[in-house]
């Protein structure tokens, strides 16, 4: 078909072609070499609005409607690139039809009349026996397409960054804050994140038909902070079972209201909550189960006001996934913390309840298990008093952490002081502590200081297992690290465990310490050890609490690792 034919009375064209060319649902319109329009299909005219007579021997820069880079005043239509690009007569002159590159689904947004569309538009370089006859150009609605992908874009982000951005800590509240972070203002206006007390408190959860449900807000967030609707973070809240919180829960699917009526009427157990919620302009709800690992902790209830558009299931899926996502790393949580809990309560039970005071020797001690974003280890110590006068001064370190550390710490501290008792030797009792060690994992170990102080005579007998070294703080003020050889680890295979000999002064202080007090992360250890030093020095000996105190707040403050300090100040020693 010649350009000229294009033109010709349809009774001497190609009848089929003819109907191929005006009924396709695509949108085309063949522009000659000169970029002027010389056909249209019924399509194109509808797409754009405009009847053949204001098209037909015009170049798009000059019908009002058919311009892409420019538009009419009167018929305000709007092109531009999905790449942000203009859309010119050029792409068309030079590319296709001067080097015959065809424009395959380039995607342009169009606003027209206030109407957005985006459309995807190809264009070919039309010929006939070599001879360039123009360009045919085609026009597909891909609005509805377009979004669909647009949205499914957003919701595989927003995913994404649910990974790296919530359940970063191992802390209940924070990683429940993470998730409210998250969603507000992007999916919702308002959330709140409700746990079951139980859940928090290490109880049996609730079974259906047990009454009412006791939750506890861990989160809130509103892009209008000053509105308060009843509950506030911490607050305890019993609802109902028929409440929208206690539906959700218990049938373990979200329960959604789609407009005001239906939140005023879903709310009426709490009226008051209802008219807070519509007062805040409040028009759709949904509040989603946190379930992981077939246990329901709690809810997230995710809310509009400012956005006009109310919750649809593809929100339903969207907001699942990301629950999904959150529960799973709030009951991450949950489990560390109630482990966590566990442990600590189990190192606390197994270290010595009652220090006894003695003649010749004043002690104090403190032990601070890690923060709750660290696990708990395996220090201790013991003051262990002897029939002849003597008293053990030890401490040490297990390596690893949790129940099974805190378990290991026990069984040394008891071995220790059945052995010291029995009159055993410090050399002795390390290696049958190290047996001890032994008969555990291979990837345990544990680090010791034995210290046997006569009071009378003021000789104190040192006997390490590589633990740190003891500080002594003499009456003066000054501090210096008693040298004491170190002999291996405990459990990591025989070993040789030498004793050195020291004479303490009167009123000195003696520190023992494990390596949680000295060692921080980008910190060298013997900045550390300095740092203890100075704050001995700085602080009063007159009061052993105090300096313990003053010790603890100096260094221990955010400690990654359990802390265990015990200090001992020598006095006169009584006869025997």
């Amino acid at each position: 078909m010649t350009e000229q034919s294009l033109l010709e009375p349809s009774s001497r064209r190609n009848p089929e072609l003819d109907a191929l060319f005006d009924q396709s649902p695509i949108a085309m319109v063949f522009l000659d070499r000169e970029l002027r329009a010389r056909r249209t299909n019924a399509a194109f005219r509808r797409l754009i609005g405009l009847p053949d007579e204001e098209i037909i021997g015009r170049r798009p820069s000059e019908a009002d409607g058919l311009s892409i880079r420019y538009w009419a005043t009167t018929r305000p239509i709007h092109w531009r690139t999905s790449d942000g690009t203009a859309w010119d007569e050029r792409t068309v002159a030079e590319q296709v039809i001067g080097r015959g590159v065809p424009v395959v689904n380039m995607h342009v947004e169009w606003i027209r009349a206030g109407k957005r569309q985006v459309l995807s538009w190809s264009g070919y370089r039309v010929t006939e026996n070599g001879r360039v006859l123009g360009a045919l150009l085609c026009f597909i609605d891909f609005t509805n397409h377009a979004q669909t992908i647009t949205q499914a874009h957003a919701r595989l982000d927003l995913l994404e960054r649910a990974g790296s951005q919530v359940g970063a800590t191992l802390d209940i509240h924070h990683t429940a804050r993470e998730l409210a972070d998250l969603a507000v203002p992007e999916l919702a206006d308002r959330i709140s994140v409700d746990l079951l007390d139980q859940v928090l408190q290490g109880e049996t959860l609730p079974r259906a038909g047990s009454g009412a449900l006791r939750f506890r807000r861990v989160a809130l967030r509103d892009t209008v902070t000053s509105t308060k609707i009843r509950y506030e973070v911490d607050d305890l809240i019993t609802l109902p079972v028929t409440s929208p919180h206690a539906v959700a829960l218990l049938q373990g699917r979200p329960f959604l209201a789609r407009n005001p009526a239906e939140v005023g009427g879903q709310f009426s157990d709490t009226p008051d909550v209802a008219e807070a919620f519509l007062a805040r302009g409040v028009h759709t709800i949904m509040v989603m189960p946190l379930v992981a690992r077939g246990v329901t902790l709690g809810v997230a209830s995710f809310s509009r006001a400012e956005h006009p558009e109310p919750y649809g299931e593809a929100d339903v899926r969207l907001v699942g996934d990301l629950a999904s996502r959150a529960a799973v790393c709030i009951d991450n949580a949950r489990l560390y913390t109630r482990e966590h809990n566990m442990a600590v309560t189990l190192q606390r039970s197994l270290l010595p309840q009652r220090i006894p005071q003695m003649p010749g020797l004043r002690i104090a001690h403190r032990y601070e298990p890690a923060t709750q974003t660290a696990e708990v280890g395996g220090d201790w110590f013991d003051v262990i008093p002897l029939d002849t006068g003597q008293v053990v001064l030890v401490i040490g370190d297990v390596t690893g952490h949790g129940i099974h550390a805190a378990a290991l710490m026990g069984q040394l501290r008891t071995t220790t002081a059945a052995l010291a008792r029995l009159g055993c030797p410090p050399e002795e009792i390390m290696r049958r502590l190290s047996d001890v060690v032994a008969e555990h994992d291979d990837e345990i170990g544990a680090t010791c200081l034995y210290a046997l102080y006569d009071p009378e005579s003021r000789r104190c007998r040192f006997t390490s297992a590589g633990h740190l070294p003891p500080a002594l703080r003499h009456p003066g003020g000054s501090v210096e690290f008693i040298d004491v050889p170190g002999g291996m680890m405990l459990g990591v295979g025989p070993s040789r465990y030498p004793a050195t000999d020291t004479e303490l002064p009167e009123d000195g202080v003696l520190a023992l310490y494990t390596d949680g007090l000295v060692e921080h992360p980008g910190q060298d250890i013997g900045t550390g050890m300095s740092d203890l030093a100075r704050t001995l020095t700085a602080g009063s000996a007159r009061s052993l609490d105090r300096l313990c105190d003053s010790v603890l707040a100096d260094l221990g403050a955010d400690a990654r690792d359990d802390i265990a300090l015990l200090l001992a100040r020598t006095t006169a020693g009584t006869a025997r």
